[in-house]
């Protein structure tokens, strides 16, 4: 009986055991005998993390927004006290308004890939959330608002998330499920 052990042990998908064929190559268990498989190699699993750091970066372009708005009232607030030209508060708006936006498109990308949904509309929104950060340094710059240290920091931080977020959906583009075109 040994004998037959050996070549039940052989054979990928024979139970070791009892020697009946496996039924769910996906089970860590013999379904006649109850003995356990070696657990099967699972790859690794990128959408949640995906998910995680795209939510992640769409929560830092919130704080730019409740940041850029701050500054926005209190560089009017300055300027105004002064008399002086305050249109290069619209900046602070632009900035305000691209981050609010972009945190929905960031929130839909992550849940999406999280849920490993819509393959493109996730990347997309994760992709916006990346060209937010760009936006931010861009109007920073352009309307010679130095570079607050707060949105810097933020800038940078939904750069990093988001690009990671990125790759990482892109890597499991395979996991993601199929979904029918729908015509109205």
């Amino acid at each position: 009986m040994e004998s037959n052990e050996e070549e039940y042990s052989t054979d990928a998908s024979m139970c070791a055991k009892c020697g009946k064929k496996i039924i769910d190559e996906e089970s860590s268990f013999c379904a006649y005998c109850g003995s356990a498989f070696d657990p099967k190699p699972q790859g690794a699993d990128f959408t949640i993390g995906a998910g995680i750091l795209a939510i992640i970066a769409a929560t830092f372009s919130i704080a730019i927004g409740v940041l850029g708005f701050s500054y926005y009232q209190s560089y009017l607030a300055y300027y105004t006290s002064y008399g002086m030209d305050t249109s290069a508060s619209i900046g602070f708006l632009l900035i305000v308004s691209f981050a609010f936006v972009s945190s929905i498109f960031g929130f839909a990308g992550g849940i999406l890939a999280m849920t490993k949904k819509r393959f493109k509309f996730s990347v997309g929104g994760i992709l916006v959330m990346l060209a937010s950060a760009l936006f931010t340094f861009i109007a920073l710059w352009r309307y010679q608002f130095g570079f607050p240290d707060a949105l810097l920091l933020l800038g940078i931080s939904i750069g990093v998330f988001s690009l990671a977020s990125a790759v990482f959906v892109i890597r499991s583009k395979t996991e993601f499920t199929q979904t029918e075109h729908i015509s109205i």
